[in-house]
Formats: C-alpha cells, structure tokens, sequence
C-alpha cells in the first residue's frame, strides 16, 4: 500500500519553494515556512496530488490545523 510521510511533503515543498533548507515538523503550520504562500499552496497540492493519485485540493489541505494533520489527510485519500 502507497503510503505519504512527512519526509514526502517536505521534498515537495523544498521542491516548490525552492529552499532545500526547510525542515518540516507535524506540529508546523505553512505560516511557519518562508516562501509557503498562496499560490506555492496550490502548486504543492497539485503535486501532491500528481505524485500519489490522492484526490485532494487546495481548500482541502488549508483546512487541516498542521502538517501532521495533512499528511494523515493525504493518506486517508490513497488511491488501493
């Protein structure tokens, strides 16, 4: 079964932001990232869902309250 990690989200918005740099925690919320603005939001979400089939969008992933709460959102979404 295709999982999605922290470690997966991390590469994708080092990735879209451009910073290999960021270090993300579950705890963390995108306001605590430079460079994760709106419209990286939504670049990170279509490659989220690129990546791994998962049926999720934007408004779905601002919705969650950190990126634990996302990345256990994308998984639930796993395609099998």
């Amino acid at each position: 079964m295709p999982a999605f990690t922290l470690a997966d989200l991390q590469a994708i918005a080092r990735e879209v932001i451009g910073d290999r740099e960021i270090e993300l925690a579950p705890e963390m919320e995108a306001a605590d990232v430079p460079g994760w603005d709106s419209l990286n939001h939504t670049l990170i979400s279509v490659e989220i869902e690129s990546r791994t089939g998962a049926a999720v969008d934007a408004q779905q992933l601002a919705a969650c309250p950190n990126f634990g709460a996302l990345v256990a959102f994308v998984a639930a979404q796993l395609p099998g």
